[in-house]
């Protein structure tokens, strides 16, 4: 028999062939079935005309309805079932064998086609034997089966055995009846069922066998009862279950006709965290050392499932990322390892390259131990030690011989080995000192030794000494003897790391003490703990931001979880796609439902993440100023867009987050002009179309349910601090404003300074076809020819009122408030104001919401201001909005700054202040 050809692909791994060529008859396909598989021989000889069965099924693959069909025998024939089931096994494992030695199916089907059997054998055999049990004792609901493993995966091999678990759902007795039906426990009438439903699917006939049934993964495994009410399930995920188990629920997965919600409700809080979850690395490295230890006892290091690079470690590596982020992360919420592994590199979690490796080698594994099993349908993973089997093996996976294919496999099997001890195995390479006690406990060791030996490792004296205090503090508080023995024994391992990495940054004093607090804040919070002692580069990269922003240290501090973020690393990825994350984040909140709690922690985690992202680039020096302000502002938009529809939601208007006719959310001041800072709050004013928009209070109700959404202070923090008070007539005004409403007010009654805030005005979140509508009206205001003496005065005259408030001058410490100086950035942004208001209705490219830079680069080219002092200015205002960062990072809420500092740059703002308003003056 001439073996197939196989192609090679870039990375060295053979690949094979679409499929079996169309050429080739189904005689020749029939051979081929025959020589690669014993058991199909086998089947044959004993049933010949099964051959005709294949020459009508061949060409399509197995469908559930017409196994159902085979499997349709009326309910009360148990033994007639079994014998027909039976039949139905041989004639599917036939069929797939056929299919897939030939190069018809692929290994979806292949593998959807037997769970698809196990799912209509088991059913079948749970109809017959309920309705037998209830003409007897009466009528209960149906048990609960539950697939497990690959069944639960909907990815059975072909001979494989089926990992079941038996549920019901409420204690009590059957009703029994006058005609002497008898009365027995709900527990009773289940176990006794589902004794009768292992026995259909796993005796073995003169028919053979359907599966194997394996109960061993139930509660308390073989030890426990045969099955378990949902309140007992309950129970024993809360007090008795194992960590493993939790791998193993993942997969869990109702079949037949219960209802599968009750499950689900209590399987999802148990497999998937609500926080992400590193201590799981632990506990599966833990069962796969055990898995390891069990192949080797058995002399099975060379099984492609349990040893090294096998199935399981591609499963584990799949795993591993929905055990740790599923809770927070729903998409990970698959039962299919292939599934997994597409959506993790869809995330980011693993590189597509390397997701791309894994796959072609699980489906190269399954598809060899497939025709393993094929030779003798053996549920075996082992590669065979004959010379005969080897051939024939080599044919089935279409290689020119056993040496070719084994080259092949131990590509695919290295890639995962190495790719699974990256992400599994203990940090060998982690040789930075381990504590030697005196750090928590009473040693011969007093703080002066301790201090000797910070000092020794790079802290000044007067820093050694406070930490000492520090952590001698921490150690005697309350809240340190509450900690759990495990989570002392983690901290133990992190203090030294921690001091490291504060040294790695310039022995600080102020960087030690804002990780420890960090540390402080997770010391009951083993998943974090873990975290950081698994990613010790996330330690490093939270050293670094503590080195260089109080801000920053903060949330890391307040919000834990954003420690994840930094295993990722993206500082350098400054730029965010905002379309994409719109998606994602649509996404998150649309599973969400009506849960308003969740919506406050999804939007608010969002931008705790971004915003972290940013301040890494901006820390690093790789995100200038204006970007940062474009991404903080984009920022801003898009939460602010999802809030609204989530507001027009949840007032019962929408049955999906849709955004609410006639209705915008316009921006003013650093919003507006997107110029954000860190902690900006928004200054908001809601305006309304009338011909589009709903009636005027549910308008005005929006916008108070808006409001509440971004300002409440949740445990997450709030989303923004807003301003409403730039509406039409103040704080006395409406909440809501129409467009001809708002246009009216600005031409009849607004003063100036409302006209210079609108220079700063813009759309920025609403119905689209507001945002045309508002510019025309905010451009037409701003283009009105002024009375420039008037203007000049009325401008002036708001700048004095604003320094009686705040003079700017140095205080009695030599420092001054960089907003308010002279020459700082309110004189800017007033000369910007004023240009705009003035020569707007010569110029109308200048009511452009391009900021304060551009509009007044754009001024010195219309000649409007000298070219050079615009540049100079420019330049300054770009230095001033550093400076301005730079405070926040430092958790400063002003930007206090000594006389010396930035004074050319103030000096330069002067000279335009002088250039622009002292020869109008």
């Amino acid at each position: 028999m001439r073996p197939f050809s196989a192609k090679i692909i870039s990375s060295g791994v053979p690949v094979l062939r679409d499929a079996f060529p169309r050429s080739v008859t189904f005689d020749a396909q029939f051979d081929r079935m025959l020589q690669c598989s014993r058991y199909a021989a086998r089947c044959i000889a004993a049933e010949p005309g099964l051959r005709d069965s294949l020459v009508s099924l061949g060409m399509q693959p197995f469908s559930r309805a017409a196994m159902e069909q085979h499997a349709g025998v009326a309910p009360e024939d148990a033994d007639e079932l079994g014998r027909e089931l039976r039949r139905l096994r041989r004639l599917v494992m036939l069929h797939t064998i056929f299919r897939d030695l030939n190069g018809l199916a692929t290994l979806d089907e292949v593998v959807t086609t037997i769970t698809t059997l196990a799912e209509v054998s088991v059913t079948a055999a749970l109809r017959s034997h309920h309705a037998a049990m209830c003409a007897r004792h009466g009528a209960v609901p149906p048990l609960g089966v539950v697939g497990m493993g690959k069944l639960g995966g909907r990815e059975l091999n072909v001979s494989s055995d089926i990992d079941l678990i038996f549920i019901y759902a409420d204690d009590g007795e059957t009703p029994g009846d006058a005609d002497g039906r008898q009365r027995i426990s709900h527990h009773e009438f289940q176990a006794r069922l589902g004794k009768r439903l292992i026995a259909t699917l796993d005796e073995v006939t003169a028919d053979g066998q359907v599966f194997r049934v394996d109960m061993r993964l139930r509660p308390f495994g073989d030890s426990g009862p045969l099955v378990a009410s949902l309140d007992s399930l309950e129970h024993y995920f809360i007090t008795s279950a194992r960590p493993w188990e939790r791998y193993a629920w993942l997969k869990a997965r109702v079949m037949g006709d219960t209802n599968s919600g009750p499950l689900d409700d209590l399987v999802r809080p148990f497999v998937y965290r609500k926080y992400h979850d590193y201590g799981m690395i632990q506990d599966l490295r833990d069962l796969h050392a055990n898995i390891r230890a069990e192949a080797q006892r058995r002399n099975r290091m060379d099984d492609i499932k349990v040893g090294a690079g096998g199935i399981r470690e591609v499963e584990f590596i799949a795993q591993l990322q929905q055990l740790i982020r599923g809770g927070r992360e729903q998409r990970l919420q698959t039962r299919s390892t292939r599934e997994a592994l597409r959506r993790e590199a869809e995330l980011g979690l693993i590189a597509p390259g390397t997701i791309a490796k894994l796959q072609a080698a699980y489906e190269f594994l399954r598809r060899l131990e497939h025709r393993l099993q094929y030779l003798d349908d053996a549920q075996t993973q082992a590669l065979p030690q004959s010379d005969v089997d080897r051939v024939v093996i080599a044919q089935a996976m279409e290689f020119p011989d056993w040496d070719a294919l084994l080259v092949a496999l131990n590509l695919h099997r290295s890639f995962v080995n190495d790719t699974f001890d990256a992400l599994f195995t203990a940090r060998a390479g982690d040789t930075r000192p381990e504590p030697a006690g005196n750090l928590w406990q009473d040693s011969v060791d007093g703080p002066e030794e301790l201090a000797e030996r910070l000092q020794a490792d790079g802290f000044n004296t007067e820093a050694a000494k406070h930490l000492v205090e520090r952590l001698a503090q921490w150690r005697q508080s309350a809240r340190f003897r509450f900690l759990t023995e495990k989570a002392r024994a983690k901290l133990e391992r992190l203090i030294p790391l921690t001091l490291d990495a504060a040294r790695a940054e310039g022995n600080s004093l102020e960087t030690a003490l804002r990780l420890l607090e960090i540390l402080e804040a997770i010391d009951r919070r083993d998943a974090y703990l873990s975290l950081l002692i698994e990613n010790p580069g996330v330690l490093s990269r939270a050293a670094r931001l503590a080195a260089r922003s109080a801000w920053a240290a903060g949330l890391l501090r307040r919000h834990p979880i954003l420690l994840d973020d930094l295993v990722k690393n993206r500082g350098a990825d400054a730029r965010a796609d905002w379309a994409r994350e719109r998606q994602w984040l649509q996404g998150e909140l649309t599973e969400a439902g009506d849960d308003v709690e969740r919506h406050y922690e999804v939007l608010r985690h969002f931008k705790q993440v971004h915003t972290l992202r940013l301040n890494i680039a901006d820390v690093d020096g790789t995100l200038d100023v204006m970007t940062l302000a474009d991404e903080l502002s984009a920022l801003a938009d898009l939460l602010l867009d999802m809030a609204l529809s989530l507001s027009w939601r949840g007032m019962g208007k929408a049955d999906r987050l849709e955004t609410p006719p006639g209705f915008a959310v316009i921006g003013y001041g650093k919003l507006g002009s997107k110029e954000l800072g860190y902690a900006s709050d928004l200054d908001l004013v809601f305006l309304i179309d009338e011909q589009n928009a709903p009636d005027t209070q549910t308008c005005h109700r929006l916008a108070q349910r808006l409001n509440q959404l971004l300002t409440a202070n949740t445990t997450a923090g709030a989303l923004y601090d807003t301003d409403l008070r730039l509406r039409p007539d103040g704080a006395a005004g409406m909440m809501v404003t129409t467009l001809d409403g708002f246009r009216d007010y600005q031409l009849g009654r607004a003063w100036t300074w409302e006209h210079q805030a609108l220079t700063r005005a813009r759309f920025c979140a609403g119905d689209q076809r507001m945002a045309q509508r508002f510019e025309a009206i905010r451009g037409a205001i701003l283009g009105q020819r002024r009375d420039a003496e008037k203007l000049t005065t009325e401008v002036l005259a708001m700048r004095d009122k604003m320094r009686s408030e705040h003079s700017g001058k140095p205080g009695s410490d030599g420092r001054m408030d960089l907003k308010h100086a002279r020459g700082g950035i309110v004189d800017l942004e007033f000369i910007v104001q004023y240009v705009v208001l003035r020569y707007a209705h010569r110029h109308a490219s200048l009511t452009r919401n391009a900021g304060n830079f551009t509009l007044l680069a754009l001024a010195g080219e219309l000649g409007l201001i000298d070219t050079a002092l615009a540049r100079r200015a420019g330049e300054a205002y770009i230095a001033f909005r550093a400076r301005q960062h730079l405070a926040r990072n430092n958790n400063e809420a002003r930007t206090l700054i000594p006389e010396t500092e930035l004074s050319e740059e103030r000096a330069a703002v002067k000279a335009l202040w002088n250039a622009v308003f002292v020869p109008a003056a």
